[in-house]
Formats: structure tokens, C-alpha cells, sequence
């Protein structure tokens, strides 16, 4: 029986201290939201990336051309 308590010793103090530790991650996001808010205007947005160019259409038997001349050199 004794064993038991302890183990539900153990497992209370363990429940406990991830706990503690999700209520202090919360408040220290929370805190460095507020931070950030307050002092949005001296952390300039980053500029957009520019858009990519689209890239050509290929056709899918060239694909498989592709593919099977790979397969046809692996075997050789």
C-alpha cells in the first residue's frame, strides 16, 4: 500500500509541476504580446517577398519519357 501513495505522490507533484509550467508559458506569451502591442511601431513589417515566376507547363509524357529513359539507363 505503501508503494501505491507514493506513486500517487510522485504522480501529483509531476500533474503539478507541468502545470506551473503551462500557467508561466501562458503568462509569458501574454506578457510579450502585450509588449509587442504596445511597441508594434518600432518593429517595422518585413517587406512581401516577391511572387515567383510560374514556371512552364510540362507535359506529362515528357514525364514519362523521362522516367522510363532513367529506368531504361539504370538497367542498362
Amino acid at each position: 500500500m505503501e508503494l501505491l501513495m507514493q506513486g500517487v505522490t510522485l504522480m501529483v507533484i509531476g500533474m503539478a509541476t507541468v502545470f506551473a509550467f503551462l500557467v508561466l508559458m501562458i503568462q509569458a506569451m501574454n506578457g510579450s504580446a502585450a509588449f509587442f502591442r504596445k511597441f508594434a511601431h518600432l518593429f517595422p513589417e518585413a517587406p512581401a517577398a516577391a511572387p515567383k515566376k510560374a514556371t512552364a507547363a510540362v507535359d506529362p509524357s515528357a514525364e514519362i519519357a523521362v522516367a522510363l529513359a532513367a529506368i531504361r539507363a539504370k538497367r542498362g
